[in-house]
């Protein structure tokens, strides 16, 4: 529109945020914003979070911040005729960072709040972007949006929630497609049903007929411990909706936590099933769990690895982020020197989306408190420490019966003796994969059990489900290290 009333030369948009302008040294943010007014001139620069640039964070010094807003000033001073800068924010830290600088102030006299969507436009916008995607909606599916956003908290119940009802609700409307074999050309395979609408914001597992993820976890197999802290953590929740319900003051504590413990000892299913709890007890506003690590936060250039991060927070927003191996974002854990960078852009979205993120940071025990002693903000945002122990033996014997019942198969003669043996011959050590080991034990048992099954002449129901002593192989070699899903992985 500018450009069309020949207020500037082209009309185009470049978008850049904090991370993109401070840099890491002082000195680069002079660079950074000459580079990107360059590359806005004649157009329009918009800066998003830019409150941001009033409060340093643990990783750039308020030094490195000034240089940022001074060199935003020479900027806009510089090509007032031919750029228009846009600060984008909420109104409280936009009100900040003009208040920090009064002479870039003067360059912004013009405030545009931009109202919170009422429930009828979140609704509106799932439908145009249904629309976008190609998809019909049937009669019931904005009735069943409509009463999952007046459900939601009012802080969460914006456009983020309706692009997440609808990637989940075209997640599971494919799911549902594949299942009814429904082919190319069927109109039915662009439809969106009110099935295919998620029960409520959160992406709930299903994690049984009760679908209930607390029931679910006290259903595990051993993980005492690890119980006896997601109740309290669920005892929290309930006591401060109490309290707010009493009149008494409450506080918002940290929610992020740190699971330690050997691989398969549960970690990322128990993330998964406390997300979902959380969106129950509502603490986020949709209860899924994106899993990263290092690699997937952690670029090969200098500036990219702070997008990354936020990228991942961005799609975690609303439930948990898992980071496995978190120990590898520390300088001693990782050859990538952009570690340190990953770990402060992490404490400042962790402190920023408080109120809707989760951060459960996971790995072995004794690493995992170099972690948190590697950078001055991580102990105190993760303030609970829950630790997954290795199964017994006993308690891996009625995994993997669980595992075996659960894919048709029941245990015959002494093959329950034979799990143990075979379970017995894997060397126990800080790698030892736990249920891993079994998922893999039981994987093998089923591939020797199919190849005994054939080789029978008219097999019945019986012998076709049977695993008998033969089946169950002790070799570690088929067991990798790494690797494998499940519910005890």
């Amino acid at each position: 529109m500018f450009a069309e009333l020949g207020l500037l030369s082209s009309g185009h948009l470049v978008t850049v945020d904090r991370a993109d302008l401070v840099g890491q040294h002082i000195g680069d943010a002079t660079v950074n914003v000459r580079r990107a007014v360059d590359r806005a001139l004649g157009g329009v620069l918009c800066v998003e979070d830019a409150g941001n640039l009033a409060r340093p964070g643990i990783d750039v010094d308020r030094a490195r911040s000034r240089d940022v807003v001074d060199a935003l000033l020479a900027a806009v001073r510089a090509h007032r005729e031919d750029l228009v800068v846009v600060l984008c924010g909420p109104d409280g830290a936009i009100n900040g960072l003009l208040k920090s600088s009064p002479e870039l102030a003067e360059y912004f006299p013009k405030v545009v709040r931009f109202p919170d969507l009422t429930g009828d436009q979140v609704v509106a916008l799932y439908e145009i972007k249904a629309a976008e995607a190609g998809f019909t909606l049937r009669e019931g599916v904005l009735a069943k949006v409509g009463s999952i956003v007046r459900s939601a908290r009012p802080e969460a119940a914006g456009a983020r929630l309706a692009l997440r009802l609808l990637e989940r609700s075209v997640a599971m409307q494919s799911r549902r497609v594949l299942a009814d074999g429904v082919i190319d050309g069927d109109e039915s395979l662009h439809e969106i049903l009110p099935e295919d609408v998620p029960g409520t914001a959160a992406a709930r597992v299903s994690t049984g007929p009760s679908d209930d993820p607390l029931a679910a976890i006290d259903a595990l197999i051993g993980l005492e411990p690890v119980k006896r802290e997601v109740r309290l953590l669920a005892a929290e929740v309930e006591a401060d909706r109490l309290r707010r319900s009493a009149g008494l003051p409450i506080t918002s504590p940290t929610r992020h936590l740190v699971f330690t413990g050997n691989p398969g000892t549960a970690k990322t299913t128990v993330a998964r099933l406390l997300a979902s709890a959380y969106a129950r007890l509502g603490l986020l506003s949709s209860g899924h769990l994106v899993e990263v690590s290092h690699a997937d936060l952690i670029a090969e250039y200098l500036g990219q690895t702070a997008p990354k991060v936020r990228a991942a927070v961005e799609r975690a927003l609303g439930g948990v982020l898992f980071i496995d191996e978190a120990y590898a974002l520390t300088p001693g854990g990782s050859h990538n020197s952009y570690g340190p960078e990953a770990i402060a852009e992490l404490l400042r979205l962790m402190e920023e989306h408080r109120d809707d993120l989760v951060v459960i940071a996971a790995g072995y025990d004794n690493r995992m408190k170099d972690f948190l002693a590697a950078n001055p903000g991580l102990a105190s945002r993760f303030p609970t420490t829950v630790r997954f122990p290795d199964y017994s033996e006993d308690e891996l014997v009625a995994i993997f019966e669980s595992m075996a019942s659960a894919a048709g198969l029941a245990l015959s003669g002494d093959a329950r003796e034979e799990v143990r043996r075979a379970l017995r011959a894997i060397p126990r050590g800080e790698s030892f994969g736990n249920g891993r080991v079994v998922r893999n034990l039981l994987d093998r048992a089923t591939a020797l059990q199919a190849e005994r099954v054939l080789a029978l002449p008219n097999p019945t129901s019986e012998e076709i489900r049977a695993l008998l002593p033969s089946d169950i192989v002790a070799s570690p070699s088929h067991i990798p290290e790494e690797g494998g899903t499940g519910q005890y992985l």
